[in-house]
C-alpha cells in the first residue's frame, strides 16, 4: 500500500536500503487522487542531468552528496528504483528518450550520430495534440531538423521567458544540463570523505575525481531547484509532470559499457495530484518509455511502431510492474579513442547478462587511451595501472576493463556491482539460456547485425583533425 511519509523517515529508509518497505502499489486512493488544474492538459518538464551515477543522489542512499533538491522531488513524488537508460553514452541515450525506439532501430547507436531518416521524435507526437515543445541546454541530437523543439540556452531567464509566454498552451520543455558533466570544478568536496565505488579502485586520483565530480553534482541540484522554483512562482507546480532523470552514469565502468553503474540511472516524478508523494516503486522502465508516457499523459494514444510502453499505470499506482525484460547495446566505435568492442545486455529483476561480441580484441576508450590513442600514464587510469603491480583487485580490474571474457552474467540480488561473473556456473545454465535466447530475438527484431554494425562505424576523428581536413580542403579549392 502506498504511505506518506516524511523528510526524516524518507532519507533514513534509503541510506539505509529500506527504501523498499515504501511499496508503491494499487490502491483505490490512488485513483481517487485529482488535480486542482481539473482537466487541463498538464505540462511537462524533463530535466536531465549528464553523467550523473544513480549511486551519487541522496535520495538513492548516498549520505555524503548533497542534493536537497532532487530530494525534494522524491519527498513530492515516486522514486524508481529500476529505470534504464538505452545506452550508456550521451547521443544514442538521448535519442533513444526523444524517439521511444532503441539505438540500433532509431539509427544513432555510434555516439555523435543521427537518426535515420523518417523517424518521428517526441515533438511531433505532442504537437497535434497542442503541446509546444522546447529545449533547454545540450542537444547532442542530430539532425536537428528531425527534433522541432524550439531550442534555448540553459540560463534561468531563457528558461523563464519560454514558461512564461506558455501560459495559454500546455508545454513540453526539455531541460539538459551539461552537469554533472566533465570538466569539473574544484573544492566542493574532500578526497578523503566520498565513497569511491565498490566497481572501482581506490587510489588518490580517483578520489579527487570524484571530490571534483561531485562538487558538479553540487551545481546540478541547485539548477534543479531553480527551475521548480520557476514553477512555483508562477503557479504551474500543481499541473506539471515534472520527471528528473540522468543520461548514464559516470567513469569508465560505468560510461561506454553495458554495466548497471552506466544504465541504471535515477529516475523520479513527480504530478502533484496525480502521483502519491514519497512511495518508491520496483517497476523496470526504459527510455524508450518515455515519450508513449507523455503522449498518453496528453491524452494522446500512444505510438504502437516503437519499442517504448507507456508506465502512466504505474505512474497512476494502477500497476507496480512493467517490462520483465531491460535491453542496452553499446557500440565502442565512434567514441574518443575506441576501437570495435560491441556490447549488448538484458536484465531481469534479478539477473544481468552481457555479450561481449569482440572479447579477443582489446575494450579501450578516452579513459584509458585519451585522445588519438595516446596512452595515459597520468590520472586515474595511470593510478590503476601502478596499483594493480601489487594489488590483487587492482589487477582484476584493470585486465577486467580492458579484457572480458564472451558471456558475463550476474545474480543482481547477490551481486549488484557485478563483481562475480556467473556465465560459467553450472548452476546457472537455465537463466543463461533464457536470457541468452531473448537477446537474440530482441537483436534480430532490431535490425541489430552486431560486429557488422560495428565496423560500419567510422573511428573517431579529432576535432584537430577534423579542422586540419576542412582547412585542406578549403586550400585544394583556393587552387
Amino acid at each position: 500500500m502506498n504511505e506518506n511519509i516524511n523528510r526524516r523517515d524518507f532519507l533514513r529508509a534509503v541510506s539505509l536500503g529500506a527504501a523498499s518497505q515504501v511499496i508503491h502499489g494499487c490502491t483505490s486512493a490512488a485513483n481517487q487522487l485529482t488535480s486542482s488544474a481539473g482537466n487541463d492538459k498538464p505540462n511537462m518538464v524533463l530535466f536531465l542531468a549528464d553523467d550523473q551515477g544513480i549511486d551519487d543522489v541522496g535520495c538513492y542512499g548516498n549520505n555524503v552528496i548533497r542534493t536537497p533538491s532532487i530530494d525534494r522531488l522524491a519527498e513530492e513524488g515516486l522514486r524508481f528504483k529500476l529505470a534504464f537508460t538505452a545506452a550508456a553514452m550521451c547521443s544514442p541515450s538521448r535519442s533513444a528518450l526523444y524517439t521511444g525506439l532503441y539505438p540500433h532501430r532509431n539509427g544513432c547507436h555510434p555516439n555523435h550520430s543521427s537518426i535515420k531518416p523518417g523517424i518521428k521524435t517526441l515533438p511531433y507526437y505532442l504537437k497535434p495534440l497542442g503541446y509546444r515543445l522546447g529545449l533547454a541546454g545540450k542537444t547532442h541530437i542530430k539532425p536537428k531538423e528531425q527534433f522541432p523543439f524550439e531550442y534555448m540556452g540553459s540560463k534561468p531567464a531563457q528558461i523563464e521567458k519560454f514558461i512564461v509566454s506558455s501560459k495559454d498552451e500546455p508545454f513540453c520543455l526539455v531541460v539538459a544540463s551539461k552537469e554533472p558533466h566533465s570538466p569539473h570544478k574544484q573544492g566542493g568536496y574532500k578526497p578523503e570523505e566520498v565513497p569511491v565505488p565498490p566497481y572501482k579502485i581506490d587510489t588518490t586520483e580517483t578520489r579527487k575525481q570524484f571530490a571534483d565530480y561531485y562538487t558538479d553534482i553540487d551545481l546540478l541540484d541547485k539548477e534543479v531547484g531553480g527551475v521548480l522554483n520557476l514553477l512555483k512562482k508562477h503557479n504551474l507546480e500543481e499541473n506539471t509532470i515534472f520527471v528528473y532523470a540522468s543520461d548514464h552514469g559516470y567513469g569508465i565502468f560505468a560510461k561506454w559499457s553495458c554495466y548497471e553503474a552506466g544504465l541504471h540511472v535515477p529516475f523520479i516524478v513527480r504530478w502533484p495530484g496525480k502521483v502519491r508523494p514519497g512511495t518508491v516503486t520496483d517497476a523496470m522502465v526504459s527510455f524508450v518509455d518515455v515519450l508513449p508516457t507523455f503522449v498518453e499523459a496528453a491524452g494522446g494514444e500512444p505510438p504502437k511502431d516503437i519499442d517504448g510502453r507507456s508506465f502512466l499505470p504505474v505512474l497512476l499506482g494502477r500497476k507496480n510492474k512493467h517490462h520483465d525484460f531491460i535491453f542496452g547495446a553499446h557500440t565502442n566505435r565512434g567514441i574518443i579513442s575506441g576501437k570495435a568492442y560491441p556490447i549488448r545486455s538484458v536484465r531481469t529483476g534479478t539477473h544481468k547478462y552481457i555479450r561481449n561480441l569482440n572479447h579477443r580484441g582489446m575494450y579501450q576508450c578516452v579513459g584509458t587511451h585519451g585522445r588519438d590513442y595516446t596512452e595515459i600514464n597520468n590520472g586515474v587510469w595511470g593510478s590503476w595501472k601502478r596499483k594493480a603491480q601489487t594489488d590483487a583487485f587492482a589487477a582484476e580490474r584493470v585486465k577486467k576493463l580492458q579484457h572480458r571474457p564472451a558471456e558475463e552474467l550476474y545474480d543482481l540480488r547477490k551481486d549488484p556491482h557485478e563483481l562475480n561473473n556467473l556465465a560459467d556456473n553450472s548452476a546457472r545454465q537455465k537463466i543463461l539460456a533464457l536470457l541468452r535466447k531473448k537477446l537474440d530475438a530482441w537483436m534480430k527484431q532490431q535490425g541489430d547485425l552486431g560486429m557488422e554494425a560495428e565496423m560500419a562505424v567510422p573511428l573517431h576523428q579529432s576535432r584537430t583533425t577534423t579542422q586540419r581536413r576542412k582547412s585542406e580542403k578549403r586550400k585544394k579549392k583556393q587552387k
